[in-house]
């Protein structure tokens, strides 16, 4: 059975790198501001995350799992974020037991994602964010806020299976006068 992800369509695609356009969604978060490694703090903050999905909220709801898990570098670390189910969002998510979890809404846009397999780390994350934002340029946007990480397998799979991200919202170039 395939995960719920957000909703987008593929506007542009050069390579590894598609210009999607996103329909609003919702997000489950978790700051982890003591923890500057990605996959430390990823782990750390998705056990908060799955505590509120497997009934820690305040109807003792259990909410299906969905991809990815995202990260996104904050103020000495990360916040570790998971797409609410769209049934739920529809229905009203419910409010988290613990303090360390938030509901987000995320809107909709444009957003430059870059596709890779294998190992996800701070290294890999700093490497892609500079080759997506590079890429970016070459498509004709501009980057507009912080790249972020995107997994959507679970640890024990094998790196060559992986499906990993890196993201970045974008708006088209403002065209040169000449």
């Amino acid at each position: 059975m395939a995960l719920e992800r957000p909703n987008f369509e593929v506007i542009q695609k050069a390579g590894d790198v598609e210009i999607r356009n996103y329909a609003p969604y919702q997000v489950a978060s978790c700051d982890v501001s003591d923890i500057e490694d990605l996959r430390q703090a990823s782990s750390y903050g998705f056990q908060y995350l799955f505590n509120y999905i497997s009934g820690q909220n305040a109807k003792s709801q259990k909410i299906s799992m969905t991809v990815p898990v995202q990260q996104k570098p904050s103020a000495g670390g990360w916040r570790i974020s998971f797409v609410v189910p769209s049934d739920v969002t529809n229905s009203g998510a419910p409010l988290p037991k613990s303090s360390r979890v938030e509901i987000e809404d995320v809107p909709g846009g444009l957003v430059a994602a870059l596709t890779y397999r294998g190992l996800w780390n701070t290294k890999k994350f700093e490497e892609l964010q500079g080759e997506l934002i590079a890429k970016v340029g070459e498509l004709g946007y501009q980057p507009v806020g912080e790249a972020f990480s995107a997994v959507y397998n679970p640890p024990f799979t094998p790196p060559i299976l992986r499906h990993n991200e890196v993201l970045i919202r974008v708006k088209k170039a403002a065209s040169r006068a000449k």
